[in-house]
């Protein structure tokens, strides 16, 4: 196996085994990342390994997305007078705190 199809096999290995990128292939076998792609499209089964990703992608972003939108939910708390009236003290301590320091 010479060094010009040793490395496509890596590059192979590389992206559909240990499911890395294009670009963090071609830094790891010091090949331009557009000779890696070039070559990963002119494969078979590189279309289905795209969309394969893309799916698993659309999934992570689905999930975080309601994580956080649940997380938020649960961190709501009710706007009354007295928690008005707690911030605003605790407004004014931080200012007057800052004024006595910064020497205003």
């Amino acid at each position: 196996m010479n060094a010009k199809s040793d490395w496509r096999h890596q590059a192979e290995v590389s992206f559909f085994s240990e499911g890395k990128t294009i670009v963090k292939t071609a830094q790891q076998l010091g090949v331009s990342a557009r000779s890696v792609s070039a070559y990963l499209n002119s494969l078979p089964h590189y279309p289905a390994e795209v969309e394969r990703r893309k799916e698993a992608n659309r999934n992570r972003t689905d999930y975080y997305r309601e994580h956080k939108r649940a997380k938020r939910k649960s961190l709501e708390v009710p706007i009354t007078g007295e928690s008005l009236r707690q911030e605003h003290e605790t407004a004014v301590r931080i200012l007057s705190r800052e004024k006595f320091y910064n020497g205003y």
